[in-house]
């Protein structure tokens, strides 16, 4: 995979997932061997009037580049503004525009994937973008706003004569939600209609459907998402496929919890104890499931109140 000029043998991307897609998970994934990754969405407007807590979703560690940081709003030259404040702030590779999320909020306010009713604006905040920093310009989308409504075709378009360098193009519409499967054969059609490179995103969740959902399409990369959450694993075993030829290896459990472990004191690093243990302890059942009582497991994790209980409670598995 080759965007803006830069190989990435892997062919893979981390994308962008609020609330978990922090410095702390992106620096585990680039020890699995992540060559790309994207920031949780950072909000234009929040950069302009230079809100601290914003800034801070930008962080990324020494380790943790090539960076894209995925920027959402609605105007052009707040766009513009913003991307330009982030690069004199954060070093990073990549600005990444979302015209994909589906989430109510957003929507509401005729950001993210409502943006995909509005062709010309994405062209002017997608132009504005490029025109505004000396960095490659990346669009994230879906594939529409309904099944009825799907023009990821036409945006794709848009967004390739504006400037962008490239395309990540997720296989549901908006309504949709994570509901589903998502539909290959559209992003299939997004990579045939555009001469930028396009990463398709969608249900991957195994080396093999990353196999299989490539081959597909004939897409440029691919992009994962909800299939790392507790499985980090899944970056390895793609990289490792892509790279070196080599057949994914299986994980123990006591892997699992080592690596649980190191997640945590990432977040710690960043954010302190007290934060680290409110965020992490619903990100820690992931690493479970499907292990015989992973849901009284996951309760249980829920409730406790320091590190010394969080880790008791995941060693506990070892026992069983």
């Amino acid at each position: 995979m080759r965007l803006a000029g830069v190989d990435y043998p892997s062919r893979l991307a981390l994308g962008p997932m609020a609330g978990y897609t922090d410095a702390g998970f992106r620096r585990l994934a680039r020890e699995m061997g992540l060559e790309l990754a994207f920031t949780e969405m950072i909000s234009a407007k929040a950069v302009v009037y230079e809100n601290e807590q914003t800034f801070s979703y930008a962080v990324s560690h020494e380790s943790d580049h090539p960076l894209g940081l995925q920027l959402f709003g609605s105007e052009p030259e707040i766009m513009a503004l913003a991307a330009q404040k982030l690069a004199e702030r954060h070093p990073y590779e990549i600005l990444d525009i979302n015209v994909g999320c589906p989430a109510k909020k957003i929507m509401s306010n005729r950001e993210g994937s409502a943006l995909m009713r509005r062709p010309a604006l994405i062209f002017d905040i997608v132009q504005a973008v490029v025109r505004a920093i000396d960095k490659p310009v990346s669009v994230k989308m879906r594939l529409g706003i309904t099944k009825n409504t799907i023009n990821a075709v036409e945006i794709a378009k848009v967004c390739e004569e504006a400037g962008a360098s490239f395309l990540a193009v997720h296989g549901r519409t908006s309504d949709q939600f994570y509901s589903g499967s998502a539909d290959w054969e559209e992003i299939a059609k997004v990579k045939e209609s555009v001469s930028i490179p396009v990463i398709g995103s969608g249900d991957i969740y195994t080396l093999d459907d990353a196999i299989e959902k490539m081959e597909f399409s004939g897409v440029d990369g691919i992009m994962v998402a909800r299939g790392v959450m507790g499985n980090p694993f899944l970056i390895r075993d793609i990289v490792d496929w892509y790279t070196k030829g080599k057949e994914p290896e299986s994980v123990s459990w006591e892997e699992r919890v080592e690596t649980a472990k190191r997640h945590f004191e990432y977040i710690v690093e960043d954010k302190g104890m007290y934060r680290a243990l409110l965020e992490f302890r619903s990100q820690a059942g992931k690493y479970f499931s499907g292990l015989r009582g992973s849901a009284k497991l996951r309760a249980r994790l829920s409730q406790l109140e320091s590190k010394e209980q969080l880790f008791t409670a995941m060693e506990s598995v070892l026992k069983e």
